[in-house]
């Protein structure tokens, strides 16, 4: 493979050439990229120390990963120095290069430009550089020589026009040239910023032999990918929605089940304790496994029937076998006693009503299975925010949206239950615009209710995530390690809301959902169903045979993002099933996994700001403990990462691998 490592440092004479001004240096070294990761890095510090024979002016020297990547390096530099205190040497690419100067500009802070840039080929005919993959203004054209220092920090090979190493032209007219009145003069802007360090300009360039650059028009794309990748939140996707194909298809029952296989554990935490046996005649909402614990949640019939027995099945989220009651409907629909509704719930203690939301087995629908009533016990930290996420990011998914549509006065419902049990002032209700009649339906809706305020959002992968939400509609920074909680704030799924309206309202256990079946299928739509209905049930009914042809076609549980992919179908729905999404495979067939080349591309798209490419390295190596040094436990599972990922790695999984054995060695 050719390393593309894009820079190697000065001559010696030229570094104490540059240095002799400063006294007092802080040097950055950009870990190189587009190369094979196969090894760590060796610091180029010590080679440049080595080359350098007044080591005391070196305050510090700090690694960061892909220095070109604005928002993160800026983070970084606050951790590490001050950048009042110290010039700062910059070891790497043009393109980080600039990006530290374009930092520091207004502090007044030197930067020293310690390296040239690699030309990609022999004569260096590229207009711009191809390294790095962080998207910015500034490019480098990897010209070989690096005039950066003289310059502070803004290239005029691709900044000026005519690419002049010799100062201003002449003919800008209003600090705009005069060839691209569009653009500033880069060469005014150079010497205003060399102006705010206090310094003269250096007259003495030693031009190399290098091919006279045309400026090229910069990309529009490359500006639209800029703006989308930073709005909202730092970093996600704008995957293929595919929301057209179910988002106009009203929700319609399921046909009843003849058999429903109701799993111990669909939710997080302990399974439920089973409370029926072989033979049992049960109704519809009958509790047949209590709560074993805080964090766990009961589950009910959701037909009336006779037990036939308890077996082990294969678990679509966990992947394991786990135990499951398999009930024979009767078809009669016979209500359990306990299905009583509270239309005066206004009047009750908010602990009842957390009480009723544990017994009605009420849990996150948005796919993480987390039990509500834990999250509406009032914690030891004041909360002032019910968050109301709407926004269903996942591609092909509109169960959702559905809801808000057509359950719109219910889901206001259950917000009011939840709000009364927080005793919050504040409701904020997050949409995605790629959802306007959800948003019309919801807006009209709330217009009696001034403390419920509308979030429509830009449509972004993940919204969803509580963090993404959270930091997009009040700005409020999760902590890391931290929960919504912390901030203030309680996230709750709209399914959710309209299951807490079920359960307290009407008294009905969470026994059903609303799921979308999508993607290769016959017949797509958006289904109420039993909990516990047999996927090939759903198979059968939606015409999707071809979910069997696993060399041409995949079936996932949830979105094409975060979606479980089905490898055993004698399963059933859960409380976490958003949707069935059967796809097909790329006929030209799925590239071969190669070595990770240092892209950078899954630290660009990580809405979490982590260092993905890390967790390829290390996980493959099994240096688990590396992983935790990269924070892994803090990785959502998103996939954005996997899905950007050049080399076809398949990260999620090398991260859960990292997570279990990084944190649960017990």
């Amino acid at each position: 493979m050719i390393d593309y490592t894009k820079y190697k440092l000065k001559p010696a004479d030229e570094l104490k050439s540059l240095l002799k001004e400063t006294s007092d240096v802080f040097i950055l070294w950009c870990k190189k990229c587009y190369k094979a990761f196969e090894k760590e890095e060796e610091s180029e510090c010590q080679k440049f120390i080595q080359m350098f024979d007044e080591p005391e002016k070196i305050k510090g020297c700090e690694a960061i990963d892909f220095l070109c990547n604005r928002y993160l390096t800026e983070k970084k530099l606050a951790e590490i120095i001050g950048l009042d205190h110290h010039d700062i040497g910059v070891l790497s690419c043009g393109l980080g290069i600039q990006t530290v100067a374009e930092i520091a500009e207004n502090k007044g802070v030197r930067v020293f430009t310690l390296a040239d840039t690699i030309p990609q080929s022999g004569n260096a005919t590229s207009v711009t550089g191809y390294h790095g993959m962080a998207l910015g203004s500034e490019k480098c054209a990897s010209c070989g020589q690096c005039y950066l220092t003289i310059t502070a920090g803004l290239c005029p090979i691709v900044g000026c026009a005519k690419s002049l190493l010799n100062g201003p032209c002449g003919g800008a007219k209003n600090e705009k040239c005069e060839v691209l009145p569009e653009k500033s003069c880069v060469w005014i802007e150079i010497f205003k910023r060399i102006k705010k360090q206090g310094r003269n300009f250096d007259t003495g360039i030693q031009i190399r032999d290098n091919n006279v650059f045309t400026t090229d028009e910069k990309r529009k794309v490359s500006f639209f990918s800029i703006r989308r990748r930073t709005e909202n939140f730092y970093g996600g996707l704008h995957p293929s929605e595919n929301k057209d194909i179910t988002e106009n298809l009203t929700i319609e029952k399921f046909p009843a089940p003849k058999y429903v296989y109701i799993f111990l554990s669909q939710h997080t935490g302990s399974p439920s304790s089973l409370l029926v046996k072989e033979g049992d005649v049960v109704k519809l909402g009958q509790t047949i496994g209590k709560s074993s614990g805080l964090i766990s949640s009961p589950v009910h019939s959701s037909v009336s029937g006779r037990v036939i027995g308890v077996e082990e099945k294969f678990h679509p989220t966990l992947l394991v076998n786990c135990p499951v009651v398999i009930i024979e409907n009767d078809f009669s629909d016979e209500k359990d006693a306990s299905i009583c509704g509270y239309v005066e719930w206004e009047k009750m203690e908010d602990e009842a009503l957390v009480e009723i939301i544990r017994d009605k087995g009420i849990v996150g629908l948005g796919g993480a299975m987390f039990p509500t009533h834990v999250k509406l016990r009032k914690p030891k930290n004041p909360i002032d925010t019910l968050m109301i996420n709407g926004c269903e990011c996942e591609p092909y998914l509109n169960a959702d949206n559905r809801l808000m549509i057509e359950c719109t006065e219910e889901i206001i419902e259950g917000i009011k239950i939840a709000r009364k049990i927080l005793s919050v002032d504040n409701v904020i209700i997050g949409i995605e615009n790629n959802k306007q009649e959800a948003i019309e339906k919801i807006g009209k809706a709330i217009e009696r209710y001034p403390w419920i305020i509308l979030k429509k959002l830009n449509t972004k992968y993940p919204q969803g995530a509580e963090r993404m939400l959270i930091k997009t509609t009040t700005g409020r920074q999760v902590p890391e390690g931290g929960l919504p909680l912390d901030v203030g704030v309680v996230v709750l799924n709209v399914g959710t809301v309209f299951s807490i309206y079920q359960a307290i309202v009407h008294g009905f256990p969470l026994i059903k959902r609303v799921i979308t079946v999508s993607g290769s299928f016959e017949k797509k739509g958006n289904f109420e169903i039993p909990i516990g209905t047999p996927l090939k049930d759903i198979l059968d009914f939606c015409g999707g045979e071809k979910a069997y042809d696993t060399e041409n076609y995949y079936l996932k549980m949830g979105g094409p993002m975060m979606g479980v992919v089905q490898g055993e179908f004698d399963t059933a729905v859960v409380k976490g099933t958003t949707g069935y999404v059967l796809l097909e495979k790329n006929p030209a067939g799925t590239s071969e996994e190669n070595t990770c080349i240092k892209c950078g591309r899954c630290v660009d798209v990580c809405p979490m700001e982590l260092y993905p490419l890390y967790y390829a390295f290390y996980g493959k190596n099994q240096l688990w403990e590396k992983c935790a040094e990269y924070k892994v436990k803090n990785c959502i599972e998103c996939g954005c990462c996997e899905y950007i990922c050049s080399s076809k790695i398949s990260l999620i999984s090398l991260i859960k691998k990292a997570k279990k054995n990084a944190y649960n060695k017990a």
